[in-house]
């Protein structure tokens, strides 16, 4: 005990020196290397010159950095686990040897496709099997500190300089297809540093790299590794023997791969994964410390989100719609400063970046209404994430927008593509038995493209206080992270009137490629991909369920299919074949996304049938303009976005109507993407958006463009002037 004392002392006030590494070897043919104790700067290691637009948004949650000190030895891998290795614990896993463009396939290169749990089961395996060791997953403060070994710069070769020209891993940089010239750009123009959608098949074999100070291999590229800590943002005051968050949606990785950009492979880049994601950039190295030795209990709590502070778990008592026109436009929040500028503290602590898109919408049981969009100084990079604000209801009923936006999900160094929000309302009411349930769908890369894109999907029963740890949506590794855009998330999520929860998707699948459909029977426990080679034409489809249980939906083809018409398409078996003709509306290109809903709670009073009828609504944009009411009333050619109600089920189109309420005179906007103005009148709608839009009980509908907030009803809809 006193010795123990002595040695906390001694890290304590100063560090005690280098460390050499003792080698040791145990079956199943695992070699350590033995670290001791010692202090050490974790975290971010740059000069401020570095921390600049773009570059800093990587290194965020690198900060604080801070001296921790690790109070005892442990024995570390000295190699990443193998393919050999890894399959006397499961055998089965030899199935995948290859599985991702011929990646990984021999006995000594280093094993992937392991999620979290089947890595810490390995672990579990190796110490079922040891009279004298425990063996786990390192833990974040463990990797860092043993690829350091004892140094302080960016990589652990110890050489200094600026860290975008620096290059540790020499001709292996462009063996395993290392990025090694800054690649992101602002705005969305063409990076040829990263022209490949697909990863390159390169040599895995661990220990190509290395060895570092303490004789470890592979701590910079090869194949990123498990930690065990669950991913969060540093504490200033956590610096004894860390061992992260008590939970988390994701847990921290380390120590960057092939196939990805060099800045990742610094020693303190952290990456993080969910529990359940395997793909073809992640592996894993394990250490050992003797049996009976436990590890401090993560004391961390995550910190909790301005959406989800206090938060009522009240339901509200909606009223009635009502036949007064109503219609509101107002911008949620501004960009205080260009990113990198006197502002970067703030941006640091918020990420809200330039370019602000793909948004997703619900409404909650207790009044509230959820928006989620994503953020980024460009759609190719890492730092791209997903960001919240929560209209609040008021005892008087009115809704009132948070101003303080925060991050809704995010998965460390990874692109996280498009965002679906719903609810279970329409389970419910159909006599299902259970809380009401948001949804939340996300696009989530393995890296800066969207082009390698799975889906996670999340739950919560606390109108969005709390959620599900994700998981993933496919768990068939063909459907995971492969080439093509597959699996973005686009258009729009929604329950049928059997309970099957329908989620639309961009990409391309086997026989075909568009508009997918993704579907659950069981509430999201697991997913099956419908649609092949007969889905909607184009991308990012939005659908409704017709009354005869048919689904319609819209999708975006740039005028290709129909000469110029957008494309309606209609299934009869629940979205795994549709047939599809031009509808009546024009078609939409870049930066265009419609909306599609069935007004599920329309006030009866304005069926111009008297029949009570739900009708379906459609936003969308005409650039070159289409027959419809102005602001005021009169019929006339109006531009930009548009709204269409059909009362009979989208046969017919008697109701449209221009997205603005400006009658004399103009008014200049900000749009979310890009930053860009726009004028409405009397004739002009808004120009460019993906539009996502919810109606709650009381008949009003949200519709946003992830900046811009529109709230209208029916009445305003059809008489509005």
């Amino acid at each position: 005990m006193q010795k123990a004392y002595i040695l906390l002392i001694m890290a304590i006030v100063g560090g005690i020196g280098f460390c050499e590494a003792e080698a040791s070897v145990d079956s199943p043919g695992l070699q350590f290397a033995s670290i001791k104790p010692g202090t050490f700067s974790m975290g971010a290691d740059l000069s401020p010159a570095y921390v600049t637009a773009p570059r800093g948004i990587f290194i965020q949650d690198e900060l604080p950095a801070r001296e921790v000190t690790l109070t005892y030895p442990f024995d570390m891998s000295k190699y990443e686990i193998t393919n050999a290795q890894y399959e006397q614990y499961d055998p089965k896993h030899a199935a995948l040897r290859g599985k991702a463009h011929g990646l990984s396939t021999e006995d000594n290169e280093a094993v992937i496709y392991v999620n979290w749990v089947e890595a810490a089961g390995f672990c579990g395996w190796l110490s079922s099997n040891d009279t004298q060791y425990e063996y786990r997953l390192p833990t974040e403060a463990e990797w860092e500190y043993a690829c350091r070994a004892g140094t302080t710069t960016a990589y652990n070769d110890g050489v200094t300089g600026d860290i975008y020209a620096l290059n540790p891993i020499g001709p292996l940089a462009q063996k395993w297809h290392i990025i090694t010239q800054w690649y992101v750009t602002r705005g969305n123009r063409p990076a040829n540093d990263i022209a490949w959608t697909v990863p390159k098949d390169v040599d895995l074999t661990v220990g190509q790299e290395g060895p570092n100070r303490w004789g470890l291999y592979d701590m910079h590229g090869n194949v990123q590794e498990w930690t065990h800590d669950w991913y969060g943002p540093y504490q200033a005051s956590d610096t004894i023997d860390p061992v992260g968050y008590q939970n988390g949606s994701s847990k921290a990785v380390r120590g960057g791969s092939h196939n990805v950009h060099i800045q990742t492979l610094r020693s303190a880049n952290r990456s993080s994964s969910n529990r359940m994601d395997r793909h073809f950039l992640l592996g894993f190295r394990v250490v050992r410390v003797p049996k009976g030795r436990t590890r401090p209990a993560p004391k961390l709590k995550q910190p909790v989100m301005p959406w989800a502070r206090d938060v009522s778990q009240t339901p509200y008592q909606w009223p009635s719609d009502t036949s007064q026109p109503y219609f509101k436009l107002v911008s949620l929040y501004d960009i205080e400063s260009e990113y990198g500028t006197s502002e970067l503290a703030r941006q640091f602590e918020i990420p809200l970046y330039t370019h602000n898109h793909s948004p997703a919408i619900t409404w909650c049981q207790n009044g509230d209404v959820l928006l989620a969009w994503f953020t980024g100084e460009s759609e190719k990079d890492q730092a791209l994430t997903v960001l919240a604000l929560r209209g609040r209801r008021r005892p008087s009923g009115e809704l009132v927008w948070d101003t303080d936006v925060s991050e809704l999900y995010k998965e460390a160094d990874r692109n996280m593509h498009g965002t679906q929000l719903w609810n279970n309302a329409a389970r419910l009411a159909h006599g299902f038995k259970e809380p009401f349930t948001l949804y939340l769908v996300n696009g989530l890369c393995t890296d800066g493209r969207w082009s390698k894109l799975a889906m996670a999907f999340r739950t919560s029963i606390d109108h969005g206080v709390t959620w599900s740890e994700p998981v993933m949506m496919k768990p068939d590794t063909d459907a995971f992270h492969l080439d093509g855009d597959r699996n973005q998330p686009q258009g729009n999520a929604f329950c049928l009137s059997d309970g099957t929860l329908i989620s639309f998707s961009d990409g391309s699948v086997p026989g075909g490629s568009g508009s997918c459909v993704n579907w659950s029977r069981d509430g999201g426990r697991t997913w099956s991909l419908r649609t092949g080679e007969q889905g909607p034409p184009g991308i990012h489809s939005s659908g409704v369920e017709l009354n005869d249980g048919r689904i319609m939906a819209f999708s975006r083809d740039k005028g290709q299919t129909f000469g110029g018409g957008m494309p309606v398409s209609i299934s009869t078996d629940q979205g795994r074949t549709f047939t599809s003709t031009a509808s009546e509306f024009p078609s939409i290109s870049t930066v265009m996304r419609s909306a599609l809903i069935r007004l599920a709670y329309a006030n009866p009073a304005l069926d111009p049938e008297g029949q009570s009828r739900r009708p379906i609504l459609l936003v969308s944009i005409a650039p070159d303009g289409i027959g419809a009411r102005d602001a005021k009333g009169q019929m006339t050619t109006v531009y930009g976005t548009y709204a269409a109600l059909s009362w009979d089920e989208g046969k017919t189109w008697p109701v449209k109507r221009v997205m603005s309420d400006i009658k004399i005179g103009s008014r200049t906007i900000t749009m979310g993407p890009w930053n860009e103005t726009c004028t409405l009148d009397a004739t002009h709608g808004q120009p460019k958006a993906y539009w996502a839009a919810t109606q709650t009980p009381d008949g009003m509908v949200h519709l946003n463009d992830s900046r811009l907030y529109y709230a209208f009803n029916l009445a305003w809809l059809m008489h509005g002037q």
